[in-house]
Formats: structure tokens, sequence, C-alpha cells
């Protein structure tokens, strides 16, 4: 299949790269129409299309074709088809980030895509980003747009910050009474207040950890087992493992590692 395509990567201005990991732009002219892959991670992103829409189908749930989108945090695989003809601009947030842009308990986006429409002013997003005559005047719009919502946003609570910090330390290892411990809070009230401020509990978010490591582990050059990747990355075995990365991606281990090293999608960062 011939593809003419341009991708262009930029980071946030500065004082926002702790909200957003980054902006890409993208234009893509493919003959045919193109399917792709999306698994769990730990980055919201929010895409405003310039052409023909993307359809997303999250498994087992819903089907939907927005012009412009955002989507909370999800635990099973998204499939993306596009037409071939595909331009569009992306931001991915991080868990605080998102938070404070879209202004919402978290719960409202979870395991969804959310058409910008349905987000109050966000609705005027894309028509500005139109607008825009290059990639860096869209990213320079978006630095100033972004800016202006964290300014008068929420910030997560100091406990759910520091939960996410003592999660992301032990790659989703570690008990959660002991995570409980060291914020003060009760199992059950950690877990509300984690799903409020990212959307999900504290055990959802661990085990994307657990799974996006094992991903970078089985990508590795030096040769691993499967059973030596599971130790690592905190299954119980081999088998614990299969299951989760059939449950999260829809693939067996060695099929998703072979569609990671020859990926071409966008929506997740690189």
């Amino acid at each position: 299949m011939q593809a003419d395509w341009e991708l262009v990567r930029a980071p946030p201005r500065r004082d926002l790269a702790g909200a957003v990991l980054g902006y890409t732009g993208y234009r893509e002219h493919r003959a045919e129409p193109v399917l792709r892959r999306e698994v769990p991670v730990l980055v919201l992103p929010l895409i405003v299309n310039f052409a023909a829409p993307f359809a997303l189908s999250v498994a087992g749930g819903q089907s939907t074709a927005p012009q412009g989108f955002a989507a909370g945090l999800i635990d099973r695989p998204v499939l993306v088809s596009s037409t071939g003809l595909a331009a569009c601009v992306q931001v991915d947030f991080t868990l605080a980030g998102a938070y404070g842009f879209f202004q919402l308990d978290q719960r409202d986006m979870a395991g969804r895509i959310v058409d910008l429409d349905d987000l109050g002013e966000l609705r005027h997003l894309g028509p500005r980003l139109r607008e825009c005559r290059s990639w860096a005047e869209c990213f320079a719009l978006l630095d100033r747009v972004i800016g202006q919502r964290l300014a008068r946003g929420r910030s997560l609570s100091p406990e759910v910050a520091a939960g996410l910090a003592w999660l992301a330390a032990r790659r989703g290892r570690g008990r959660m009474r002991e995570l409980a411990a060291t914020t003060g809070w009760s199992e059950r009230h950690l877990t509300r207040r984690f799903a409020s401020e990212t959307g999900a509990g504290p055990k959802t978010i661990a085990r994307i950890q657990r799974f996006e490591h094992a991903r970078r582990l089985a990508a590795m050059p030096c040769s691993r087992s499967w059973a030596g990747i599971a130790h690592e990355a905190g299954y119980a075995d081999q088998a614990h493992l299969t299951r989760e990365f059939t449950a999260l991606s829809g693939l067996p281990p060695v099929a998703l590692t072979r569609r990671d090293a020859g990926r071409d999608g966008i929506l997740e960062p690189a």
C-alpha cells in the first residue's frame, strides 16, 4: 500500500509540561481504509480532525465518529478506522493535566470517547484550530488555551498525586492497603477519590502500569522469556500475563509485541 504522510511532534510550553506530554500534527493519504488497534495507556488524548472523522469502537461498548473528541481513561482496546484520508491535531494529557483541563469529575469521561461538542466551550476549539495556517500555529494556540483552562481548573489532591507517584515508582506493584496508608485515607475513600480525579481506581491504574511495563520489557532487544517478563512485571505467572494482555489489548502477548514493533498508529505517544 502506498502512502503519503506527514507527522510533526512538538513539546508543550515549558510551564505545561506536567499537564501535557506533547502535541502531534498528522496528515495521511492512503489508497485504502486504515484500521488501527489502540490499547490502554495512562495518557488521555484530545483530537481534532481536519478531514474525515475517525470511527472509534470501544471493545464491548461505544461506537462513534466525532469530528473532535477526548478520550477518558479506557481499560479495553479501541479500534480506530479511517478512510485513508486523515488530518488531525492531537494533545496527549497526563492524568493530572486532564483533570485540570476538562474541569470534570473524571468518572464522567471514564471508558468513553467524548465529543468535543458535549464539552461546553471546548466545542469552539475545533473551528479555531482549523483556521491555523501551520502546525506551529496550532501548537501555539493549544499552549494558550490549555494554559488558560489550567489556570482556572482544579489540581489533583495531594493524596491522589502522591498515590500516583507511589504507583509509578513501583510500576503498578504494591498492595492497596500500603498505598492507602501513605495517604492516611481508607482504601474505600482512596478508590473513590482516585476515580473522581483520574477516571479509575488505583487497582485499574496499577493494572495498566504493569501492562505498560511488560510491553516495554518485551520490546527490549535482550532475550527474556515470557515467564521472566511476567515475574519482572509483577504478574503471578505467565498465564496471568497472557490473560491480562488479552483482556487489555484483545491480542495475546506475542501478537501484541509484533504489532508494537511495526506499528504506525497515531493515537498513542511514541
